[in-house]
């Protein structure tokens, strides 16, 4: 059974083509605080998931976050979006892990899609609160895995 674990935890991580977390200061993320991710992608086939990490400790005042997200393109094309994640349901329930006092989110922003061109890709994630600093975020982070398969 020990072996068995193993090798499903194994296999899970190497589905993970890029994966960065970045803490926030103590004092909350900072709407200037843009996070960059940069990611050399050289395989143009293979259908991938991107996802937004998102961790926070319980006490975070808000059921959701906007973010701007910026992409920027190895051809030089860029991109703005605008994301809203619902983090909790009506009566205060956290959607992502709890653990304690910190609750992790993996936010699903782009499902089975390929990347055009091989080459660098640059993710910049920044809040879009009408706050300008966020308490209770703890990091922000970016992963891009090969899709997974729902059974």
């Amino acid at each position: 059974m020990l072996l068995f674990s193993l090798f499903a935890f194994a296999s899970c991580d190497s589905n993970r083509i890029y994966d960065e977390n970045f803490e926030v200061g103590d004092d909350g993320w900072d709407n200037e605080d843009i996070k960059t991710f940069e990611i050399d992608i050289s395989d143009t086939i293979s259908a991938l998931d991107l996802y937004i990490n998102f961790r926070t400790t319980s006490d975070y005042p808000y059921s959701n976050i906007y973010l701007f997200l910026h992409s920027e393109y190895p051809d030089g094309y860029t991109d703005k979006d605008t994301i809203e994640y619902i983090l909790a349901a009506p009566d205060g329930e956290w959607y992502g892990e709890s653990t304690g006092t910190v609750v992790e989110n993996k936010m699903l922003i782009s499902r089975g899609g390929r990347f055009a061109t091989a080459g660098k890709y640059i993710f910049k994630v920044e809040h879009a609160m009408r706050e300008d600093v966020l308490p209770e975020v703890l990091d922000v982070g970016f992963t891009v895995q090969l899709m997974e398969i729902e059974e």
